[in-house]
């Protein structure tokens, strides 16, 4: 008898190394479901991948994570960000992209390299193919990274007793994550905001492939400095606060929301401490959505979905959906919707938007 059940499967372990801490994922695939079967976070500052002494302190740190909860297997798969990794968008003869052989490779690596920011001859180099436009734009973008940091990244994986068999990028990670909540749709530009410790990165996508890879501005580590340096604050209580309180909404909705949340006054300290950093971050991200849609004309904008640990602030996705005049929502407000393609354990939601990285690194598996 023939089985109709979906077939099982369960991913490499995926590692998000990012600037203030490690994530671990491990996923369960039945057809085109994804389930969180584990998921670990180690809080911490992780020291590089160059050197031996780095490399053996950020395999002792992947280690912690990975004994908090039970993972199966030792394969693992990490992702590539800046600064590890440079993203250029690239105008390549069609023809190249087309063929699929050796010239496409050596004119690709040929492009990367003179754009780089490292030596040349220490870099290696990859490329994704962008959806068919019919204006003038890039149609590709390539990668770049240090040799020694790729050498270090299997190294620090097998110090930590796993084996790396794929290095992926953060912003096709980040792709796919998104694809695992909302439908992709065809003929739309949708977007994801990755609001991390060091830096705020924006990854904008058509048909699912992200065409545009962008940093937004500072992260949350620095709206912390901002707010201790405002109110004379500790960055301990400044970060306590812009945790418990985020910032006030503004107009009608504002108004609203004050009167149901008393201390709402902290709230708006808060924004006024932070309103030039984050009218700056909207403007980038407006600008970003315009260049895009004029490499793809006549495309909707669909849904910019929130990650990161930053996306957890009070009223942001409310704050830039009004200063983008689009839909803003963090990623674990599609949690439970028919069309999530994604189950996580509804406790630990609040954690979904720091793993998502590295659930898209597993779901790629």
């Amino acid at each position: 008898m023939v089985s109709l059940r979906s077939r099982r499967k369960r991913t490499p372990i995926a590692l998000d190394i990012g600037a203030s801490g490690i994530r671990a994922v491990q996923l369960i695939q039945s057809g085109d479901r994804y389930i969180v079967a584990s998921a670990a976070s180690c809080e911490c500052q992780p020291n590089g991948f160059m050197d031996g002494d780095a490399v053996q302190r950020s395999a002792g740190h992947i280690e912690k994570c990975l004994r908090m909860v039970e993972f199966r297997g030792r394969q693992a798969v990490v992702a590539l960000n800046p600064p590890a990794a440079e993203f250029h968008s690239l105008e390549l003869p069609p023809t190249v992209l087309e063929n699929h052989s050796s010239d496409t490779v050596r004119v690709v690596r040929h492009e990367v390299r003179r754009l780089a920011n490292s030596p040349s001859d220490t870099v290696e180099t990859g490329h994704w193919a962008l959806p068919s436009t019919q204006v003038s734009a890039p149609n590709a973008i390539g990668v770049a990274a240090p040799h020694d940091i790729l050498v270090g990244m299997l190294r620090t994986c097998s110090e930590a007793g796993l084996e790396c068999v794929r290095i992926d990028t953060g912003p096709t990670a980040l792709a796919r994550f998104a694809a695992t909540l909302t439908p992709t749709v065809a003929e739309a530009v949708c977007g994801v905001l990755d609001v991390g410790y060091g830096e705020v990165r924006l990854v904008l996508c058509v048909d699912g492939v992200p065409v545009l890879v962008r940093r937004a501005g500072p992260g949350g580590c620095a709206w912390t400095e901002r707010i201790a340096d405002s109110l004379q604050l500790s960055a301990r209580a400044a970060e306590v606060h812009k945790r418990e309180h985020g910032i006030a909404l503004t107009g009608r909705v504002g108004r609203r929301a004050e009167e149901a949340a008393p201390g709402n006054e902290i709230a708006s300290i808060l924004l006024g401490a932070l309103r030039s950093q984050l009218k700056e971050l909207a403007s980038e991200i407006k600008r970003s959505y315009e260049y895009v849609l004029s490499c793809y004309p006549g495309r909707d904008v669909r849904d910019l979905v929130l990650v990161g640990g930053g996306a957890a602030m009070g009223n942001l996705p409310e704050y830039l959906g009004g200063a983008l005049g689009i839909t803003v929502r963090r990623a674990s407000d599609y949690m439970g919707r028919e069309s999530c393609r994604l189950c996580h354990n509804s406790g630990n939601r609040q954690r979904l938007e720091a793993l998502a990285s590295a659930i898209g690194l597993a779901a790629g598996s």
